[in-house]
């Protein structure tokens, strides 16, 4: 009697899948880490730390729309989110870059401000405002650490640990007899 396989193990046809889940599970730590060092912490962010956070959600948001769909336009979505994962790579590699060479001459980068807050919200307008809004100094932002190792390279590790499960989930794990291939 041939034993049947259960729905719920991880089959390699699956492993795409697995890893998606996995990108979008550590971006959902990642972001709800930098709303915590912001808002129990105090640290705020700068400028660059604002466009990381807006990387970190377009990934969250094109892998989570690609569970949605099949095919060509999961791995369109899934390539995109590589991409945007790659981006804030960079501008977390930027960020280390002038905290290497520029924290004592750089004294503040442009400020930025996303979302205007809203009196209608009350305080979680307030909040919601200041989560995507950014000023003072990036190179002396980039020297801030957490657990021995400045944020920055937290940051890039986690972009580039990102982009590489995404890719892998495309290209690297063969598709499974049945599967279209996207």
């Amino acid at each position: 009697m041939p034993v049947r396989q259960s729905s719920r193990t991880i089959t390699a046809s699956r492993y795409p899948s697995w890893l998606a889940a996995l990108v979008v599970l550590a971006g959902i730590l990642a972001f709800s880490l930098v709303l915590w060092l912001q808002f129990v912490h105090g640290e705020q962010p700068c400028s660059l730390c604002v466009y990381q956070r807006l990387a970190d959600l377009a990934v969250i948001i094109m892998v989570t729309m690609g569970f949605f769909w099949k095919g060509r336009a999961r791995r369109g979505l899934w390539i995109l989110a590589a991409l945007s994962a790659l981006l804030g790579a960079g501008l977390a590699g930027w960020q280390w870059h002038l905290a290497q060479v520029a924290a004592d001459q750089i004294e503040t980068c442009s400020s930025i401000q996303i979302f205007q807050s809203s009196p209608a919200l009350g305080g979680l307008g307030n909040d919601f405002a200041s989560t995507f809004s950014g000023q003072g100094s990036c190179a002396r932002a980039g020297t801030k650490s957490l657990a021995g190792w400045p944020i920055t390279h937290w940051s890039v590790a986690f972009f580039l640990g990102c982009a590489a499960l995404l890719l892998i989930a495309q290209w690297g794990v063969p598709c499974g007899k049945g599967q279209n291939a996207p």
